[in-house]
């Protein structure tokens, strides 16, 4: 006789399929940590050097030619405090869903722009760590840039995580 579990969702497939999709209920808030820390923390290394040094931002952005001369200094003191930004609030777990989409929002013209130059065949600075950390602009970079996407994706399609603000400690909204 087969018992129902409240605790057990209801799946197509039972049996022995069960213990697997409890396992991964389990361990789906953890994996949310992972990405939620390290996107976070991304952005967060990414932010710094920009805000120390905004005119050497501003150098690299006006560079890729993609933008008015009088919008390249505007969008060099905004990005990088937005970056910080959504850094913080992604490491602490604020927000999830809504910061995973601004991430993606600005990994999408980040990404827009570094295959614009390698396409041109500029070779330049990306400019995402600032002066001191130079990435030349690649097929690889984008390529980063396109899993980063896909992990704030992850992020946006499932929110809740374990040790954030919103959701605890265990990952479960209250």
């Amino acid at each position: 006789m087969f018992v129902k579990n409240p605790k057990i969702r209801p799946y197509p497939l039972h049996g022995s399929f069960d213990v697997i999709y409890t396992l991964m209920d389990a361990i789906r808030p953890w994996i949310g940590l992972g990405l939620r820390v390290f996107i976070g923390g991304y952005f967060l290394y990414a932010a710094l050097p920009k805000i120390s040094e905004p005119l050497a931002f501003a150098t690299s952005i006006g560079h890729y030619g993609l933008m008015p001369y009088w919008m390249v200094n505007a969008y060099a003191l905004v990005i990088p405090w937005l970056e910080l930004l959504v850094g913080g609030c992604l490491v602490l777990g604020y927000r999830v869903r809504t910061n995973a989409l601004l991430a993606v929002i600005m990994l999408a013209m980040f990404t827009f722009a570094v295959a614009w130059a390698v396409v041109w065949g500029l070779q330049i600075d990306c400019g995402c760590f600032g002066a001191d950390n130079s990435e030349t602009v690649s097929w690889e970079k984008v390529a980063k840039n396109c899993v980063f996407i896909a992990m704030c994706g992850y992020l946006w399609w499932k929110p809740v995580t374990a040790l954030s603000l919103e959701n605890g400690l265990w990952g479960r909204r209250a």
